[in-house]
């Protein structure tokens, strides 16, 4: 019997594919150098970044935005008086 030199012999095919319509190539403000929002860009009216995706620097949390309306009723009454 011969060595396991067959399993040597066969040659692998490798098959490169595009890339996917998820993939995450990073922000182009800084050259897609950074996997990761650095928030750089100003966002949108409608919480998009200079790159299309979502901005996280765009959204408000519960808090932030129970901050934000606190401040805008005190503001509304300040003016009235």
């Amino acid at each position: 019997m011969s060595s396991a030199t067959y399993t040597r012999d066969r040659k692998r095919v490798i098959v490169h594919r595009d890339l996917r319509d998820f993939t995450y190539l990073g922000c182009p403000l800084t050259k897609n150098r950074s996997p990761w929002c650095f928030r750089l860009c100003v966002p949108t009216a409608a919480g998009t970044g200079f790159c299309g995706r979502v901005a996280p620097h765009g959204m408000k949390s519960r808090i932030q935005q129970g901050i934000a309306d606190y401040r805008k009723i005190q503001n509304d009454q300040s003016t009235r008086v």
